[in-house]
């Protein structure tokens, strides 16, 4: 009897506790519901704000200046010392290739050049020295000259002079005046200063002629001047193959353009390459920006300079920012391989995309590799 009545006393207060655990768990459901619905509703809101507020672009990219370098030069590639992933600063050496053939033209162009060089010393010691030669003999020609002109005016004068004794002589003789040696001796002195001033004139007139002769001797220096320009320019020319070659021969060693890392080398080492070649690509990683393709319906709501809000996939918790610094001049659809002719005239109507280029505000010290994801806000 007294076990079956504690039976009925234990149902008795379980009867009225049931009840309301079922209203305290309904409560509870409730307020969960209620929180889930408030915070579904501020979500909500929140992604209509934002989707109103920005142009969203979940398809942008990491992108860089990525400079593919050629070869300027055939032949086989002698050393290779990058490899993909390697950081280069500004005129770092990347590879060579054998240069053994241009750089034995090379000294056959400067050789030439010291052979013309040679040439030209030599004949300005020769201009020099015919200079010098000439010079001399014809001021003493000229000086000769000068001598022969005075002798030929005494003698002409003494000739005169004699001449003049000799006719006034005759007629005196005649008369008896004077005796005939007396006449003899100025007949005697007129034929004489007649044969010097013949002299004198042979004198002038060979005089002359050396002075003639010494100045065509002078027009040698013509001709080397004339052969000293012709050997000017031959050696300018020369110097301009020279600095041709050496172009061509630092043209066999490939060097950084500016700082950077390789991103693929497409070649190894000991393989034969062709002038223009594509051998490697790099890129600047300090340089790198987002390139995003924005649909032409959304450029109205945003101009360059406007705010942007990115999200890197590779470092989601790591938001960065930016600016539009650029917008296309023209859709993407203009740049594409295969155009999208409309022979048969149907047409589809298709939302062109315009590339857009935003700028980081600071990368936050992460490395951001060309082609990433990246997701953009662009403030309206």
């Amino acid at each position: 009897m007294s076990t079956a009545g504690a039976s009925g006393r234990a149902s008795a207060e379980a009867e009225p506790t049931a009840p309301k655990q079922a209203a305290r768990s309904r409560r509870t459901t409730n307020l969960i519901a209620g929180l889930l619905a408030v915070a579904t509703l501020i979500g909500l809101g929140w992604w209509v704000v934002y989707r109103i507020a920005y142009v969203h672009v979940v398809d942008a990219r990491v992108a860089a200046t990525m400079v593919t370098l050629s070869s300027r030069a055939s032949g086989w590639i002698d050393a290779l010392v990058v490899e993909e992933g390697d950081r280069v600063e500004a005129d770092t050496l990347l590879l060579s290739v054998d240069d053994r053939e241009a750089r034995l033209l090379l000294i056959e162009r400067e050789a030439q050049i010291d052979r013309l060089v040679a040439h030209r010393a030599s004949l300005r010691e020769r201009r020099a020295m015919v200079d010098a030669r000439s010079g001399s003999r014809l001021e003493t020609r000229r000086s000769e000259l000068t001598a022969a002109q005075a002798a030929l005016r005494a003698s002409e004068s003494e000739y005169e002079r004699a001449a003049a004794d000799w006719e006034r002589a005759t007629p005196m003789l005649e008369r008896e005046i004077i005796s005939r040696q007396v006449w003899e001796q100025h007949r005697n002195d007129h034929l004489q200063a007649l044969s010097r001033r013949e002299q004198a004139a042979a004198n002038l007139a060979r005089a002359r002629a050396e002075i003639s002769e010494a100045e065509a001797e002078r027009s040698e220096l013509r001709l080397i001047d004339t052969e000293l320009e012709a050997l000017e320019h031959e050696i300018a020319e020369a110097r301009a193959q020279r600095d041709r070659q050496a172009v061509i021969v630092a043209d066999h060693e490939m060097r950084s353009p500016a700082a950077g890392v390789i991103d693929e080398i497409f070649v190894e080492r000991g393989e034969h390459v062709s002038r223009g070649q594509r051998l490697l690509v790099m890129h600047d990683p300090e340089d790198v920006w987002i390139s995003a393709n924005v649909k032409e319906t959304e450029l109205r709501h945003f101009d360059t300079g406007a705010e942007v809000r990115i999200r890197v996939d590779a470092y989601p918790r790591r938001p960065l920012s930016g600016r539009v610094s650029r917008i296309g001049s023209a859709a993407t659809s203009e740049f594409a391989l295969l155009p999208a002719p409309n022979p048969s005239g149907n047409f589809t109507k298709i939302t062109q995309r315009v590339k857009v280029r935003i700028d980081l505000d600071d990368t936050d010290g992460l490395i951001l590799r060309p082609g990433m994801m990246v997701e953009v806000a662009i403030e309206k």
